[in-house]
């Protein structure tokens, strides 16, 4: 039998598929999170296995934006594009020792440790977004303005969505190697018999979308529920907002946030 640490993982890859197909911006964000912790076959190793393809996509992305500069710029201009490209494949190769780091840790059980590594994630995080986005912009200034379409439709449209799946799919790891950090067995138990109990098995995110009120009285259920469990509600926000422990007026947005009331965090 699978064990609980098993058997909770965040959203698979078809499912976020799905997700971003039908749209699922009515859908509160909070209950959407909470919808995501789901009993499933699927192991943490099918995150790693989908975070070190999309890593091989983007790396080939890459490849063909750099010939893309080098053939039509000079190479000193390649060259600052260079160290931008430097710049996210370090922050690339450190999400990656991270998480791999955490999972070492899990498997031997180790708790020391973790905040700093959660705290490394979170900048190699922000370097890669900062520096992802700077490697696409920067190729309209250094590129000839006649390149411009070919830089739109063989890097920019390819490089931007890669890096946005690869960052959502390492807040999904963090998210559930957070989870298996900061809840015990039993609360682990106690949050799938919370979903057991209010959400059916075959629930899908395209269901929550064009039956959301078939599903309202179950998903209010399920956060009430969830938040009776006082214990277990505050680790839960404190690990949507990245395990920072949020400051009181952080805690206020992060509630209203969960209940629909903010738009935007």
């Amino acid at each position: 039998m699978e064990s609980s640490e098993e058997q909770i993982i965040i959203k698979t890859m078809d499912e976020e598929t799905s997700e971003k197909n039908i749209g699922t911006k009515n859908i509160n964000p909070g209950l959407r999170a909470l919808l995501s912790i789901k009993k499933i076959t699927a192991t943490l190793e099918n995150d790693y296995s989908g975070l070190l393809q999309i890593e091989g996509e983007l790396d080939e992305a890459y490849k063909n934006g750099l010939h893309i500069i080098e053939t039509n710029t000079s190479p000193v201009i390649a060259a600052r594009w260079k160290a931008v490209l430097q710049e996210v494949y370090n922050a690339v190769k450190g999400i990656h020792e991270t998480l791999t780091a955490v999972k070492e840790k899990r498997a031997q059980n180790d708790k020391d440790g973790f905040t700093d590594l959660w705290k490394e994630l979170a900048v190699h995080l922000t370097v890669l977004k900062e520096n992802s986005k700077n490697a696409a912009n920067s190729g309209w200034s250094l590129l000839p303005e006649a390149i411009h379409p070919q830089w739109e439709m063989e890097f920019v449209t390819v490089e931007t969505p890669l890096v946005e799946s690869l960052v959502m799919h390492v807040g999904s790891c963090r998210v559930l190697l957070q989870m298996i950090e900061r809840y015990t067995p039993d609360e682990l138990n106690a949050i799938t018999r919370m979903i057991a109990t209010h959400i059916p098995v075959d629930f899908t995110y395209a269901e929550a979308r064009h039956y959301q009120n078939d599903y309202n009285k179950a998903l209010v259920n399920f956060k009430d529920e969830f938040k009776k469990e006082k214990n277990l509600w505050d680790k839960f926000l404190d690990i949507l907002a990245g395990g920072t422990h949020q400051s009181p007026s952080e805690r206020v947005m992060m509630e209203r946030w969960v209940d629909g009331e903010e738009d935007n965090m």
